[in-house]
């Protein structure tokens, strides 16, 4: 499994009306794909600001390449983003997921990655 994560800042005023932006247009967009397991939101007050750090997870490259399009490094950014006056982070991180556990005591452990999973986390570390 391949943790894929944005962040971007929006002012504070804004932050209920970004998220629930967020919802409809990157977590729903995201979440279409075949390959895609899943998405969590994450939000922090920072000085009048509030970062979001949006986190989807995906069975493999290939997957996140069929929603990110040719560089899946680069942001995907959404039509109305300017009006919450985003500052979006222009790319994005991928990790590999070797462990994840849930309070009911199961766990994720580490998979083997998918054909290409390898070489194109290889290529973001370029």
């Amino acid at each position: 499994m391949i943790a894929r994560t944005w962040r971007g800042r929006v002012p504070a005023r804004h932050a209920d009306a970004f998220e629930r932006h967020l919802l409809a247009t990157g977590v729903a967009d995201c979440s279409a794909p075949a390959g895609c397991l899943g998405a969590e939101v994450a939000r922090a007050d920072l000085d009048g600001h509030v970062e979001f750090r949006l986190i989807t997870y995906w069975q493999s490259w290939e997957a996140i390449s069929a929603f990110a399009g040719p560089d899946p490094g680069v942001a995907v950014l959404y039509p109305g983003d300017e009006r919450y006056e985003l500052v979006p982070g222009r790319t994005v991180e991928h990790h590999q997921v070797t462990h994840r556990e849930e309070q009911d005591g199961s766990h994720v452990g580490r998979a083997p990655l998918g054909k290409g999973v390898a070489e194109g986390m290889a290529d973001q570390r370029r």
